[in-house]
């Protein structure tokens, strides 16, 4: 059945394939992927960082990616 709320409009749809959209809470998903929610926070990284914390920051970036369905 097609969505009939207007474009812009937040609201919380079972039509959505379990995503809920916002509200705290709410989960997100791309690609038909299974709906999940927000990643926690990643640690900044400073310009004396290690080449470890770097590898570890850009890990956390790539598993949130990957989970919610932005990259394979």
């Amino acid at each position: 059945m097609a969505n009939t709320k207007p474009i812009g409009v937040a609201y919380e749809d079972q039509q959505l394939d379990g995503a809920v959209m916002g509200k705290t809470g709410g989960t997100a998903s791309f690609y038909g992927l299974t709906p999940i929610a927000q990643a926690a926070a990643i640690t900044a990284v400073t310009n004396t960082a290690s080449g470890t914390e770097l590898a570890t920051a850009i890990n956390a970036i790539r598993t949130a990616l990957k989970n919610i369905g932005i990259t394979a």
